[in-house]
Parts: structure tokens; sequence; C-alpha cells
């Protein structure tokens, strides 16, 4: 079965409320909201009913999608008090509960998911400051905006940091990109961050037009 159809089955036997504004309201809010996180993670899905939905493998989920999750879309999606927070989390741990006692295989079944949780959160203000101050270098930029050759957006993992560049390799890019920041920026940037960016080619150099979220790469245990 897929993820999607996983969880609706979870939602099925446990309803909880939902959002209207939900994409899939059918899985109830908390799952509804992992589910479109997911999604923005390219995990594999398909348009039904004019609404995407997983069809990916539960196996293909990793700890990295947790920490997208939690540490980058559940702060820009209005869920920012830690009450709402912690339900959130505990509907997605049970539901992943739910498959260990019927026997599913899936991505987080060698993970403690409540001491990565914990992690997690630990580093979620550090990514909303970093998250913060790209989107501050970006506007600095747009406000007297060099001639760009060519623009590239996409998900780069922060491969090396040297003085004020960080080396990145995109999600759909061969090659390692080099781009400048203010000191203040790389101090927050860390090896393995994933940055939700869209960048300019001058033709001399990269730079920030817009920036999204950033959260940690977790390796798999």
């Amino acid at each position: 079965m897929t993820l999607y159809e996983l969880m609706n089955e979870y939602a099925t036997a446990n309803p909880t409320p939902s959002n209207k504004e939900d994409l899939t309201p059918e899985l109830g809010e908390s799952l509804s909201l992992l589910h479109s996180s997911l999604i923005e993670c390219d995990l594999a899905s398909e348009e039904q009913g004019g609404t995407p939905r997983l069809i990916a493998d539960p196996c293909d989920i990793e700890p990295s999608h947790l920490s997208h999750f939690i540490v980058a879309y559940l702060p820009f999606n209005s869920i920012t008090e830690k009450i709402e927070i912690n339900h959130v989390l505990f509907d997605i741990y049970s539901f992943f509960n739910w498959l260990d006692k019927k026997k599913i295989s899936h991505g987080f079944a060698n993970t403690n998911i409540s001491q990565l949780v914990k992690q997690l959160c630990a580093k979620q203000e550090r990514c909303l400051k970093l998250s913060q101050l790209l989107d501050s270098e970006s506007s600095r930029i747009l406000k007297d905006p060099p001639v760009i050759q060519n623009t590239l957006n996409d998900v780069f993992l922060v491969k090396e940091i040297e003085g004020n560049f960080v080396l990145l390799k995109g999600r759909h890019q061969e090659k390692l990109l080099r781009l400048r920041l203010p000191p203040d920026t790389i101090k927050l940037i860390q090896l393995d961050d994933y940055l939700d960016l869209t960048v300019g080619d001058t033709s001399e150099k990269w730079v920030l037009l817009e920036a999204g979220q950033a959260y940690p790469k977790i390796k798999k245990q």
C-alpha cells in the first residue's frame, strides 16, 4: 500500500478533526500536514481527483523528511504554539506506532522517533533565524539587482563552508554552486543543512534572490 493509502486507513480507524484548508482533510489535520510536507520533499506522488497524493512506499520515508516537517514545514504553516506542535507530533508518532503494530515496514523502523523529535525541536530556533537572515540577504540584493543571466530554484545541501562562502549541492543539480553570504548568516549555517533557495547567475557569481525553509539533514541510523 502507498503512504497515502496507509494514512487514509489509519485516519478512518482513528478519526481526528481536520482543517477545511487542508489538501487532504480526510487524513485529519496532523497527517494531512505530514502528507503535504512529504510531497514538498519530492516523495513520489500523483494527481488524484485534482489533489496530489503520495504513491511512495512507506519505506521511502527517512529521518530527514521528519526534519523538514518539524523544523521547517510546521513553523511556516502557522503551527507554532508548543501545545499545537506537541499535538501534531503525538498524532504522527501514533501513526508510525500503528504501522509497527501492523508489522508494516517503514523508513523509521530503526529510528527512535521520540529522541529524534527532541533533537529536531532543539534545532528549530537556529534554522528559523537562518531563514530570516537568508530572506534579509535576498531583499538586500533585490533592492539593486544585478543583471541576471539565469535563475535556479532548488533545495540545496550545504557540502562545504569556506570563509564567507558555502558550496551547495542542489537536489536536481550535478555541479556544486558557490554562494557568498554575510558573516552573521554564515555563522548559523552548518554542514548538511538543507536550504530552499532561488539563486541568480550574473555570469561572474551566484547571488541569492529568494529564500525559503532551512532544516538539517539527518543521517539514517
